[in-house]
């Protein structure tokens, strides 16, 4: 039988997932392609122009910008999670 910390932070990291899902699906992989667009702007001193390297490294900024999106979506969930588990043990045993 799992211990309740351990309950609270599955809960919590399970909260964080979907609330990513939900809200910041779309915003991470807009914030990385966006990011990789500026950083191929900046390499080459000028507008990037359509070609397939420049949309491999779009895709590549979007993957990134969802994956550290999902890393920090977990990992708060987690948190979250387990100081909720530490305020409801406080209440039940008072």
């Amino acid at each position: 039988m799992a211990s309740t910390p351990s309950i609270g932070i599955v809960i919590g990291a399970l909260a964080g997932g979907i609330c990513f899902v939900v809200f910041g699906l779309m915003r991470a992989a807009h914030a990385g392609g966006l990011s990789a667009v500026v950083i191929l702007t900046k390499l080459k001193r000028g507008s990037a122009e359509q070609s397939l390297f420049v949309r491999i490294m779009v895709a590549a900024g979007m993957i990134a910008g969802i994956v550290l999106g999902i890393g920090a979506a977990m990992v708060l969930g987690g948190i979250a999670g387990g100081v909720i588990e530490f305020a409801l043990t406080k209440i039940a045993w008072n």
